[in-house]
Parts: structure tokens; sequence; C-alpha cells
């Protein structure tokens, strides 16, 4: 017989099983993309407004730096997010962080500039990026865990690619309204636009979200007492190897994408490429993100996740610096530039769509919402939020676009070896 928790569960929301990868879900998952992404590609048109006129190296740092303190944040939101995702339920922390990460992305769209404001502008700025990132820290964990313990586990790479490629679809829709807002003949304050529509959003997905169910997972082990008491510190000193490995893994599901959208916007910019003219260059990359991803999925329910995870980082290492070899000026036309961004995303596509899965199962249920959100956003924190950083102080210092390559190459390699490790030495827990 059911618990009268399970019952008061199943009657007043939607089943997991009966909604399989329910709609509210994906929506929200767009939603997080298209307001993560915005920032990000309107970084360089945002750093003359926003920051002190130094030099214009000077403000796409600075500018580079405020995306990246949105990843600085989410390990944070982890903690928050996952603490309430292990005790109280997926599905509150899942309405939680929707319901507040549209408060961010809007006070950005009403932010007044630097010439207006001052010093209150930069500084507003970055507080709203460390705030999206506090609130989405939790989010694609929580969806991602919610799919783990709710789908059959044979087609849970397909899934998985269904759900990213909506996540790459709302990054899409930003950059389409990037291309419209950012053309010249727009009024300056149009930009705006796109943030104060994704914020908005939010508060219309939490809404969908309030008749999302619990999964059978959480209520189980809720109902046989073996819930965490302190989620973090079980993993911490139980399962330090799986967090730090999950950490690496997370960040090359990032560094390849952001390499050819948000690094790649300064590099287009050089070559001579009009801002609105890179943001078309974006969309060409994410909508083959968005097609191979689920491809990708399904490759991984047929030659199994563990294989899978090897085959994108291989190829990435091999291909990594020949490909910006492509970009480099004596190299530039117009189909290099095309080559880059096919080859950069279609071999960097590969692992995502079984990394959350994959991730997922070396956390058991009592922890599992912290361990993968903490390790997700640390991995993407350090090697994902800061690629645009990291990759134009690395192409300035060696004074070569063959740099970021270099260093794509590396953690590419690094990333074999933490998979092969798991592959061997870690137990799934799923």
């Amino acid at each position: 017989m059911k618990t009268a928790l399970q019952r008061t569960t199943t009657s007043n929301h939607l089943k997991p099983s009966s909604q399989m990868v329910t709609w509210p879900l994906l929506a929200g998952h767009v939603v997080e993309n298209f307001d993560n992404t915005l920032y990000g590609f309107f970084a360089v048109m945002l750093a003359p407004i926003f920051f002190p006129p130094t030099s214009p190296a000077g403000q796409l740092l600075s500018s580079y730096g405020a995306f990246a303190a949105g990843f600085l944040a989410r390990p944070f939101g982890a903690v928050i997010f996952g603490l309430l995702g292990d005790k109280s339920g997926r599905r509150k922390s899942l309405l939680y962080s929707m319901a507040l990460v549209g408060i961010p992305t809007i006070t950005i769209g009403l932010l007044p500039s630097y010439d207006s404001i001052g010093i209150t502008a930069p500084i507003v700025l970055v507080l709203c990026r460390l705030a999206q990132g506090l609130f989405i820290g939790g989010e694609y964990a929580g969806v991602n865990i919610y799919l783990l313990e709710s789908l059959d586990k044979d087609s849970l790479g397909a899934k998985t690619g269904y759900l990213l490629s909506s996540g790459a679809f709302g990054a899409i829709l930003a950059t389409a309204f990037g291309a419209l807002f950012t053309i010249e003949s727009m009024p300056k304050e149009c930009w705006r636009i796109p943030f104060l529509f994704g914020g908005i959003s939010a508060f219309c997905v939490f809404l969908l979200r309030r008749k999302v169910a619990e999964t059978d997972a959480f209520l189980k082990e809720k109902n046989t007492n073996h819930m965490s008491y302190i989620p973090w510190r079980e993993v911490f000193l139980n399962y330090k190897k799986n967090f730090i490995i999950s950490s690496i893994i997370a960040g090359s599901t990032l560094i390849y994408l952001y390499l050819v959208t948000i690094f790649g916007n300064s590099l287009f910019k050089e070559i001579g490429y009009t801002q609105s003219q890179s943001m078309l260059l974006n969309m060409l990359a994410l909508l083959i993100v968005a097609i191979l991803v689920i491809c990708s999925g399904k490759l991984a329910d047929k030659i199994g996740f563990k294989r899978h995870m090897l085959l994108s980082p291989i190829l990435t290492a091999i291909v990594a610096v020949p490909a910006f070899y492509l970009i480099l000026p004596s190299n530039t036309t117009t189909l290099t530039v095309y080559l880059f961004i096919l080859i950069l995303s279609i071999t960097g596509t590969l692992i995502n769509g079984c990394a959350m899965p994959y991730i997922g199962r070396l956390f058991p249920t009592r922890c599992r919402y912290t361990g993968v959100a903490l390790s997700v956003t640390v991995g993407q924190a350090l090697f994902g939020g800061t690629t645009p950083l990291v990759a134009s102080y690395l192409t300035d210092l060696a004074g070569s676009r063959l740099a970021p390559g270099f260093w794509l190459m590396g953690y590419s390699l690094l990333t074999v070896l933490a998979v092969s490790y798991a592959n061997k030495h870690l137990k799934e827990e799923v």
C-alpha cells in the first residue's frame, strides 16, 4: 500500500512515470540556458556600457570576469539547493531555483550604464551575475537527477539528449535575440529587451512546475529513513574521488562550446565580422549542438556510457590544435571559420549525451542532488565559466591564437584519464 506521503504527492501532481520528459522541465532548461547565454553573447557589447573607460582589452577582460563570476557563485547555489533537494525533495529545489533566477536577469535589463551611475553599474552587474549563478546552481543538476530517477535506463541517454537539445534551443533563442538587437540600425537600448524577456519567462516556468511530482527514488529513500543528515559532508567524506572526477567531466562539457561561441565572438570581431554576424556564427554552433546531442545520447544507450564517455575527449584532444590553426591570421577565410566551428562543435558535443547520467550514477540517492550539483557547478565554474577569460589571457600571453588549442588538448587528455579511472575503480550507485 502507498504511504500517506506517496498518496498526497501522486494525487496532487503529475506522476514522473507518466510524464517522462515533462515539458515544464524542458521549458525550465530552455529558460536557464537563455538567461545564462544572454550575458555571455552580449559580453563584448556590454563591456563599454557598464565598465570604466579604460582600454578595450581591459573592458573586455572585466566583462568576461563578470561572466565567470556567475559560474563561481554556482557551487554555493549547489550547496543550498542540493541540501533542499536531498532533504525536502527534488521538486521543491526545482521550483525555488526557477522562481528566483529571473530576478537578477530582469535587473540587468533595467540597470543604468556606467556613464549614468558610475562605479555602481559594474558592481550591480557583477552582483546580478553572482545571483544568477547562485540560483542556477541547483537547476541543471536537479533536472538531470529528475530524469535519472524517473526514466528507464535503456533510454536515459536519448532523453538526456532531448533535454540538452532544449537547452541548446534556449541558447539559440538568446543568440537570435542577440543577432537581432545588435544590428547597427537598432536603437542602443534594445539590448535590454532579451534580458527582460528572460526574467519574465523564468517566472512563467515556475508557475508551470508547480504540478510536477516528486521522484519515486527520493520518496523511497525518505520512507526508509536513509536520508543524509548533512549531504555535502557525506560527499566530501565518502565520495571525494567521485567529486573530483565529476568536476573534471563537467568542465569538459562546456569548454569547447565557450571557445567557439563566447571567446569566438572576440576572435570573429578581430577577423572582421560584425557583432550581429558573430551571433549568427554562434547560432550555427548551437544548431550543431542541438542536433548532435540527441544522436550522441542515443549512441550512448547503444554502446554504453562508459565507452561513450571516452569518445569525445579523445577526439577533441586530436583536433584541438588543428582547429585553432585554421583561424590563424594567415589562414583565415570564411571556410576556415566554418570548419573551426564545425570541428570543435562536433567533437565536443559528444560527451554531453551521457555526461550527466554518468555523473549522477556516481552518487547514492541520499546525497545525489548535492553531489551532482556541487561537482558539476565547481567543474563548470573552474573550467567552463573561466574559458573566455583564460583563452583571452593565453592568447595575449603567447601572442598566438594556437594557445587555447593547446589548453583544450591538455584538458581533454585530463578528462580521458579521469573517465578511465572512474570506469575501472568507481562503483556505480544506480
